[in-house]
């Protein structure tokens, strides 16, 4: 019998037992997930009615038939633009909180380099930090928020490598869970913070800037891939508004049939041109 995959929680406890974000899963609220699938349901209805409008007319005029097959194709197609485009807007929204994390994370490591240049030990720098990063973020951005988790262990005995492996953990982003082990090690074998921070920091901020780099150049590969999208639609909804034979053509079998197959390979094109413009830096 196989077995079903669990389902990954949207908060996961801390050493706290205190529920803490899983950055891993994104879970929209019920006014978000209606927002947005009828946003899409309305756009691939429209799409559907480019392709696959007006079938069934008689001289010219539209009948029942027609009235019924466009509600069908408006329905189908906008329940296929739902069930594609969500979960894409899904890992859009998870790449966008990940990338917001790396971006505090990394400003926290400056911090705690600046905390220890001082002279501070561990706990007064992690305090130091906190305080400037609540200067620079609110209060409910991720960071403080994690920040602030880390300080609470702190004040109930919790060992700190364990408050920074469970923010690892559940970071879901490698350099921040590397820094979680690095930490955990260099602490307990009484390593040189003030070194391991700052080389974290760079290593990051390196790795950042290349992945800006990379981004720079293929921002107008992604701008042309999102335009060839949109053309087919464009072409076909012009062609079909000024030229009434050609859009007689589409109401027929074979003008289905060929629609349909063009609408799978535009769809096909559409996710392989995601493939290749999605480079990580």
């Amino acid at each position: 019998m196989k077995k079903e995959k669990k389902k990954e929680e949207q908060y996961i406890n801390s050493p706290l037992n205190n529920p803490m974000l899983n950055y891993d899963v994104y879970i929209p609220g019920k006014g978000e997930r209606i927002g947005v699938s009828l946003l899409f349901f309305l756009i691939g209805g429209c799409v559907g009615m480019v392709f696959y409008g007006n079938l069934f007319m008689r001289d010219g005029m539209a009948t029942t038939a027609t009235y019924i097959s466009n509600v069908i194709f408006f329905v189908v197609v906008g329940a296929f633009a739902v069930h594609f485009a969500f979960p894409v807007y899904i890992k859009n929204c998870l790449e966008k909180r990940k990338n917001k994390l790396k971006l505090q994370f990394r400003d926290m490591l400056e911090s705690l380099t600046a905390s220890f240049s001082s002279g501070s030990n561990v706990q007064n720098a992690f305090q130091a930090a906190y305080e400037d990063l609540n200067m620079q973020y609110e209060k409910k951005d991720y960071i403080v928020v994690e920040m602030q988790e880390i300080l609470n262990g702190i004040a109930q005995n919790i060992n700190i490598e364990d408050m920074m492996r469970s923010f690892g953990d559940r970071s879901g982003n490698e350099d921040i869970k590397s820094f979680a082990d690095v930490f955990e090690v260099c602490y307990r074998k009484g390593g040189d913070m003030k070194v391991i921070i700052h080389r974290t920091h760079n290593i990051i901020s390196e790795k950042m800037a290349v992945a800006d780099e990379i981004e720079t150049k293929l921002t107008s590969n992604k701008m042309q891939h999102s335009v060839m999208s949109i053309m087919p639609i464009a072409v076909v909804m012009l062609l079909r508004v000024t030229n009434e034979a050609f859009a007689a053509n589409f109401a027929t079998p074979m003008g289905v049939f060929v629609n349909t197959i063009a609408i799978g390979i535009f769809v096909g094109a559409y996710k392989y041109g995601l493939k290749i413009v999605d480079i990580k830096g």
